[in-house]
């Protein structure tokens, strides 16, 4: 008698019960009565009832992503997506079944994916295993950035030559304490082998198991890299790298992996290596459930990158979040400390540099009074951030995303009290990496630090 698989199956009639439905990070999104109703095969004088019943069986992938609901408006659910990307399971509110997902991507049609490759650090997705996807369709997280960080530190590696003592057999013309002595028994019948004998020795080898281990996360990644999840950009990209790295190791060998171990000895490089192999591994056995990342922390975190490339290239001190502790008699509700996203400083010339992922550049020529209030806020914040610190020349920036060039606006704020001064620039860069270089050139002209500036 045969077994019937019955994980996760469902019949075709009720798989159609779904509603797949992508939106964007902060912003407001209206989900209609007429698409729960057609998804659901739900009753139209009942379509209230049946958007209630969808958000109560969904309030926990809801909360997850935070999108937060809206009033319930005459044609629909008012949803509204917080700073997360993400995927995020739906139960059918007829049945309670598996009834497809939300998907919400980058405000301004960003690839994530494809800028993640090319920062510092590391921004892990977050996974949720309460929360199951039942789709073969379903989308996925960004697994690949993280097998393309891998492929880029696995040449890095490579070049370190890291060897280690691996013991293999070797058959030798003296007998040594590590002979086995029972292979030598079945051949030493004939004389051509008496003085063969079977030594186990200790050789420093590049190709050690755990070297084996690397390769099979290699083998992992360049099919993922290379699969069709990866967009074309992406893996046409790495093409060269792949070609000279997928002869160099035997695919039929390979150890199947689940971990790979880390050790205090292990040389910095190789560490790096096995931790982005752990996050891979982990990535590849939490790819069925829901997955978020905060993209104010991505945006916040490639700002910091350019930032940190041009403070370099200039010698400048770069400081990313440091910390303004606040002291004294402070209520509970208090901050206790404050923390400015950038400062560069040379000599007696300081940049303090805040980046917020918010669509104020694409709106120049917008009034609208939330622009101005969150722009307020955000001005005040970096204003503060500035009064720390007793450099002469100091500027401050506040840096949002662009759409296809950087842009550069210049303002002033000057004191009626006293006439000082202070300039403020306000910068939107795109978030593409096609133009991440021509970025940090246009950013290093305005951030000197030559005597005549």
């Amino acid at each position: 008698m045969s077994k019937k698989n019955t994980s996760s199956k469902i019949p075709f009639e009720q798989k159609q019960l779904i509603l797949n439905k992508t939106f964007t990070v902060l912003d407001e999104h209206l989900l209609k009565f007429s698409e729960l109703v057609n998804a659901y095969k739900g009753d139209k004088s009942h379509a209230n009832e049946l958007a209630s019943q969808f958000i109560l069986r969904n309030s926990e992938a809801l909360r997850f992503l935070e999108i937060e609901i809206g009033q319930v408006a005459e044609l629909g659910i008012r949803l509204i997506t917080s700073r997360y990307v993400g995927c995020i399971p739906l139960i059918s509110p007829t049945n309670g079944l598996p009834g497809g997902f939300f998907y919400v991507n980058g405000r301004f049609g960003e690839d994530i994916s494809e800028l993640l490759t090319v920062i510092d650090g590391s921004i892990d997705p977050e996974y949720n295993n309460n929360l199951k996807f039942y789709q073969n369709t379903i989308i996925k997280p960004p697994l690949y950035f993280e097998c393309m960080k891998y492929i880029d530190k696995y040449i890095e590696a490579k070049k370190y030559k890291w060897r280690k003592f691996d013991n293999v057999e070797k058959i030798q013309s003296r007998p040594t304490s590590s002979t086995q002595w029972d292979k030598y028994a079945l051949k030493s019948y004939d004389p051509a082998n008496s003085f063969k004998y079977n030594n186990k020795c200790n050789v420093l080898t590049r190709e050690h198991p755990e070297w084996q281990e690397l390769n099979y996360v290699l083998d992992f990644c360049i099919k993922e890299v290379m699969s069709s999840r990866t967009p074309i950009r992406s893996r046409s990209a790495y093409l060269a790298k792949i070609s000279s790295l997928s002869n160099l190791y035997d695919k039929r060998s390979l150890p199947i992996v689940k971990e790979v171990k880390v050790h205090r000895s292990d040389p910095a490089i190789i560490k790096s290596l096995k931790e982005t192999a752990n996050q891979v591994l982990q990535n590849v056995s939490s790819i069925n459930c829901a997955w978020r990342m905060d993209f104010a922390e991505f945006f916040e975190r490639y700002v910091q990158y350019i930032m940190k490339r041009i403070a370099f290239a200039k010698g400048a001190r770069f400081s990313a979040n440091p910390k303004y502790s606040i002291n004294g008699s402070r209520p509970t509700w208090a901050l206790k400390y404050i923390e400015p996203d950038i400062i560069i400083d040379k000599n007696d010339k300081q940049y303090i540099i805040d980046a917020k992922y918010k669509a104020h550049m694409f709106n120049i020529y917008n009034d609208a009074e939330h622009l101005k209030e969150t722009f307020r806020d955000d001005l005040h914040q970096v204003l503060a951030y500035s009064s720390f610190d007793g450099n002469i020349h100091k500027k401050v920036m506040l840096v949002y995303p662009s759409d296809k060039e950087v842009v550069i606006r210049e303002i002033k704020i000057t004191s009626s009290l006293n006439r000082y001064s202070c300039s403020v620039y306000l910068i939107g860069i795109p978030l593409k990496k096609s133009v991440h270089e021509e970025t940090i050139d246009e950013l290093s002209k305005l951030i000197t630090f030559n005597s005549e500036d």
